[in-house]
Formats: C-alpha cells, structure tokens, sequence
C-alpha cells in the first residue's frame, strides 16, 4: 500500500469514525426516548391508547392530568378514546374538596353508570373502568362545572 492510499484510509476511517460517534451523541441508537405513556397530543386532544390508566388531580379549578405522561399538568384535556376498548379513569388526589367523577352524555346524563361518589379523600375508589361508547360526551365532577372535559369516541 502506497503512502497516499494509507492516508486516504485513514481519512475514510476517522471520518466513519466522527458520523458513528457524534450519531451516538444525539440518539441515533435507536432508542425511542420520547415516551408517551400511553396518549399522543394531536390537534384535536390527546388520543389515548386502549388499556391505559388516565388519572388526574381533583382542583375546584378544572381536573389537572397526572397520566397519561402526555396530559401531564394539562387541565381539563379533550380525551380521544377508541371505541370499544377499556380504560380506566378517576382522581386519585385532590385540593381537599368534594369531588367525584363521572362520565357524562351530551345531555348530561351519567353513562351506563360511570360515576364516583363525591368524596374529599379520593384513593382508589375514584378510579372507573370504562368501555369507550358513542355516547360518551363528557368527564366531569357533579359540583364543580369548571371541572370538566371532553371525550371523543372514534
């Protein structure tokens, strides 16, 4: 091998070397850092993967998320179900107030009897599993109408 042809290779190596490090540098190993946890923002709300967990702080002030990881210190969030498919839903934290959660119509009737009791210490009781129908509307507490969301089945 000539002397040209060795610092040729050698070029070609040190700059193979350069991409595959700094390709590391920034994530390039195929990892998907970006976990959503289970929701997807979009446009129209956040789309909720079948099976997951949607929890959200209890405030006078409208229903803050907590998980999915997406809806994380969204308040009130339009929730994008599919249709069909469980979920479970509640509050299990609040600001000491009364609240309770309830899945709600267009005209404002509980759905299939998906509703909590009002309560100022929320705990596992306040959590629903739910099977996303056309008809549901609306999450929401009875006593606070600043604390409610929308639903969409699609």
């Amino acid at each position: 091998m000539t002397r040209a042809t060795r610092r040729t290779v050698l070029k070609a190596a040190g700059a193979s070397l350069l991409v595959t490090t700094t390709a590391g540098c920034f994530g390039g190993n195929g990892d998907d850092d970006d976990d959503d946890g289970g929701a997807e923002e979009t446009d129209d709300g956040y789309e909720i993967e079948p099976g997951t967990t949607i929890l959200f702080e209890g405030r006078t002030s409208g229903w803050v998320g907590l998980e999915p990881e997406a809806i994380a210190e969204e308040q009130n969030p339009t929730l994008i179900l599919q249709e069909g498919e469980e979920y479970e839903i509640g509050w299990p934290e609040g600001d000491g107030s009364r609240h309770n959660i309830e899945i709600w119509d267009e005209d404002g009737d509980v759905v299939e009897d998906y509703e909590t009791d009002l309560t100022d210490d929320p705990g596992d009781d306040q959590i629903l599993a739910i099977t996303a129908t056309e008809e549901m509307a609306a999450y929401r507490c009875r006593p606070h109408g600043s604390m409610e969301g929308e639903i969409r089945v699609e």
